[in-house]
């Protein structure tokens, strides 16, 4: 028995010693961290993770977990951000490095992934197929870097999936054939936790693959409808299991489904939902290295590769004279059940939880991958050689076929594999063939060597356009930067917002960098912010105050405003300097995280389109004048010079106008067709930090007196440009008024978290007789409110942020966050976890009583 428990370990260790091996040898080659000074501030991985895993850190070192986060734009519940990003266990890794090095940190938790990905395809495999065989070892390592992880080995927060997939199929089979469910609800809870939405696609995944294994595993002289008819007991077992399971993640899955409700993902198009095709016949060049790179990973055919040698064992497995057709038949029904919902956009929508990819498709590939290692694994123990000889010439040259078409339609698609690199796929189809059906007597080693060789290749050729990012400059930048960023990161527990003009980090990126995350990255509360769980409702409101949003992910601070600085509570505007100390400037029109307003503020009904005729609007009713605070300037020429030869911008704009009153001056393009990369002033470029073009934001083209003559150069898609676009100035001297008026009744609340619960307190006086409180935080049906310790109802205001009713004279505020649909959802779970041990304890019962 000792034995036999070391060889049954043996397969997995050899498994994840080899995946160490090769992305060690990998990341060596490409000089990445923790070998080199490269690193992976790339796509999401370098906008993106890297601030929620600093984030993470700061929050489980400081023990201070709150379930509202301030550093998320103007805030929000962090539920969302932790479920999407942060549950999986290996995440714990990076509290072993300090803030500045966790680019090499994040490696190290890729690189543990990946060997156990390895380890748990090994573990499946050898329990699947009832053997200890250490070749196993080999296709878990072909597992462990197939197409999906060489495509996305920067969005490694979706490798979860695969580590948890062969355990809960295992467990799966294991509750079939015994009736003992506890390792099936275990990794289902498991993988549904750490990584909901790959979870999700796991669940349906679970639906095929137990058609599957009936199939397999009926009698032969039973039609599937009868063993499925003889074993409903044991399906509805199963299906009892799964749906605790899930039942028992609500503690998560609610309050993260509420916080997702409130996102743009609730939107969607009737596109989404045809019987459209997914792909081409490029899909062929994915069976083979090097078919995609990091150029294609917003845009790709799924990714099937899982090695030379594992498609030729599948070829292998259809043709072999000793597996029965009937296994055949659910083998082939299982890959064209997986290929159809990749293939189809109706279905793909649904894999994808009704919602289109935006960008990074086919995020399911994996299990066709998945599939097809546990087909060619059936078909090595089969042993190939008993495959006829036309079979053993005809296998890999039909492989050849395929691959040169899919080559072919990728040329035609301007992604071609290079002939060098066709040139190396040929020689692993004939070399692998070689070793597959020759007798060789070290073929178990070659086969290794190969498969090794392979997926390495696969990972150098994904990588190949990666602009990697610098380890040591980020380090040092991000050294520097924390500390200058520590004067403003709320030392005192006062909440307040922090416009960051600027940035160091930004130099060890290849790739442009837009600081949305500079927050979670430095611990302190701007507007920015760019996640999957935006708020949308924030995001509008922002945009039509003239803030800068590209799409439904991205809010950016560009197109602030003293009205908008005011109303969003920016305390300072802080510059960084890399070689000396930086500098904070106190916002003028500062009034704490709110003011006391009239009931007319409320009833506000902001313009998607229109930002300063939103702000004119908001001033009117904070304080009413007969004379407008945004002042039109004066067009006095405008020469328009065409541009036949650009596609977009063919318009180009010198224009002379003059100001009619002393403050900022403001273009607002309301159609959003500007290059503002183009934009001069007086000869002067005056172009926003972000890639602005196309889309809508106040562009601040400095302050000038009034009856300043200014002359402005760009290039637009409008001929003319009014009425599209309006050129304002805001009466500086008027909106001071504004702020004197309500200086006296500003509140500045201090915030702490407790526990699960997000407190914010403090006190104001209304000596005005205004009605109610404006409060610069996104209106959250979890926000409670106190004031002078009675509870009050919240109000919605200007499209999405607070307002709390207050009475004359002082009042003291206490605004408490308890995060929607927590607390039932752990009520459910409960039901869920007693329901699996009751339904266990039961069946125990009846068992007993059964040997009785």
């Amino acid at each position: 028995m000792e034995v036999k428990g070391q060889q049954r370990w043996l397969g997995p260790l050899i498994a994840g010693g080899l995946a160490l091996l090769v992305i060690s040898a990998v990341l060596w080659q490409k000089q990445l961290t923790p070998f080199g000074d490269r690193n992976f501030l790339i796509s999401d991985m370098g906008t993106q993770y890297l601030s929620f895993f600093t984030a993470y850190r700061h929050a489980i070192l400081a023990h201070n977990f709150q379930l509202f986060s301030f550093s998320q734009s103007l805030g929000s519940t962090a539920i969302p951000t932790i479920a999407y990003y942060l549950m999986s266990p290996f995440n714990l890794i990076i509290l072993l490095f300090q803030p500045a090095q966790l680019p090499t940190g994040i490696m190290v938790v890729l690189m543990a992934k990946i060997v156990a990905i390895a380890v748990t395809m090994t573990i499946f495999l050898q329990a699947h197929f009832h053997t200890t065989r250490w070749e196993a070892s080999i296709f878990g390592l072909a597992f462990s870097l197939c197409g999906f992880v060489a495509m996305n080995y920067f969005d490694l927060m979706w490798l979860d999936a695969l580590i948890w997939l062969p355990l809960i199929l295992k467990g799966l089979d294991h509750l079939l054939a015994t009736g003992h469910g506890g390792a099936f609800f275990g990794w289902l809870w498991v993988s549904i936790v750490t990584d909901f939405y790959l979870g999700y696609m796991t669940c349906l995944f679970i639906i095929y693959y137990l058609v599957y294994q009936l199939m397999m595993t009926k009698a032969p002289d039973q039609t599937f409808w009868t063993s499925l008819y003889e074993r409903r007991h044991r399906l509805g077992q199963i299906i009892l299991t799964a749906g605790l399971s899930g039942l028992s993640t609500l503690f998560l899955l609610l309050p993260t489904a509420l916080g997702m409700l409130e996102t743009a993902k609730t939107t969607n198009s009737q596109q989404n939902f045809l019987l459209a095709a997914q792909y081409r016949l490029n899909v062929l060049s994915q069976l083979a290295v090097g078919a995609s790179n990091y150029s294609d990973r917003l845009s790709h055919a799924p990714t099937l590769f899982s090695t030379t040698v594992v498609v030729l064992l599948v070829g292998t497995y259809f043709v072999h004279p000793l597996i029965k057709r009937s296994q055949k038949w659910a083998a082939a029904g299982l890959l064209v059940a997986l290929l159809l919902s990749m293939g189809v956009r109706l279905l793909d929508t649904v894999w994808h939880m009704f919602q289109q990819p935006a960008g990074f498709p086919f995020r399911d590939a994996f299990f066709f991958s998945f599939v097809m290692i546990m087909i060619a694994f059936a078909g090595w123990q089969a042993d190939p050689h008993q495959v006829a000889k036309r079979w053993q010439v005809g296998l890999p040259i039909g492989l050849i076929g395929l691959l040169i078409i899919g080559w072919m339609a990728n040329r035609v698609l301007k992604t071609a594999v290079t002939p060098h690199v066709f040139l190396l796929i040929l020689a692993y189809v004939v070399i692998s063939a070689l070793v597959l059906f020759l007798t060789w007597r070290l073929r178990p080693i070659l086969i290794t060597g190969l498969v090794a060789s392979e997926v390495a290749a696969n990972l150098l050729l994904s990588m190949r356009t990666t602009p990697f990012g610098s380890q040591r400059t980020y380090q040092s930048a991000y050294q520097t930067e924390a500390k200058q960023m520590q004067s403003v990161n709320d030392p005192d527990g006062q909440l307040y917002r922090v416009d960051n003009a600027n940035t160091l980090i930004n130099r060890a990126y290849q790739e442009k960098y837009n600081n949305y995350n500079d927050p979670l990255l430095f611990n302190f509360h701007d507007i920015n912010d760019y996640s999957s769980t935006l708020t949308e409702q924030t995001r509008v409101t922002l945009k039509s105050l003239g803030l800068y949003s590209k799409n439904a992910r991205r809010i950016s601070s560009q197109g602030l405003t003293p009205v908008s600085a005011m109303l969003l509570g920016i305390k300072y505007d802080i510059v960084l300097n890399a070689n000396g100390q930086a500098k904070t400037r106190r916002n003028p029109t500062y009034l704490g995280m709110g003011f006391a307003v009239n009931a007319q503020l409320n009833q506000v009904k902001l313009s998607a389109t229109h930002a300063l005729t939103n702000q004119e609007t908001i001033l009117q009713r904070l304080r009413l004048s007969t004379t407008a605070y945004y002042q039109d300037a004066t067009v006095q020429h405008d020469q328009v010079t065409p541009a036949p030869q650009a596609k977009v911008y063919r318009y180009y704009h010198t224009v002379q106008l003059k100001v009619n009153t002393t403050g900022p001056l403001y273009y607002d393009d309301t159609s959003g067709v500007t290059k503002y990369s183009t934009f001069t002033v007086n000869g002067k470029r005056i172009a926003p930090s972000v890639e602005a073009n196309h889309h809508r934001l106040l562009l601040n083209l400095g302050t000038f007196s009034k009856g300043s003559t200014v002359t402005l150069s760009f290039k637009t898609k409008h001929r003319q440009l009014q009425p599209k676009v309006r050129l304002a100035s805001l009466n500086s001297a008027q909106f001071q008024q504004v702020y004197q008026a309500l200086k006296s009744t500003q509140w500045v609340p201090q915030y702490s978290a407790r526990g699960l619960t997000t407190k914010l307190t403090g006190s104001m006086t209304n000596p005005t007789g205004a009605h109610w409180l404006y409060v610069a935080l996104p209106y959250d049906r979890g926000w409670q409110a106190q004031v002078n310790g009675k509870s009050v109802t919240l109000q919605k205001t200007l499209g999405g942020l607070t307002a709390i009713p207050i009475t004359s004279g002082k009042n003291t505020v206490i605004l408490q966050y308890h995060a929607p649909g927590l607390l039932l959802g752990s009520g459910l779970s409960l039901i869920g976890l007693l329901g699996f041990a009751g339904d266990n304890w039961r069946r125990r019962q009846l068992k007993s009583k059964s040997k009785k």
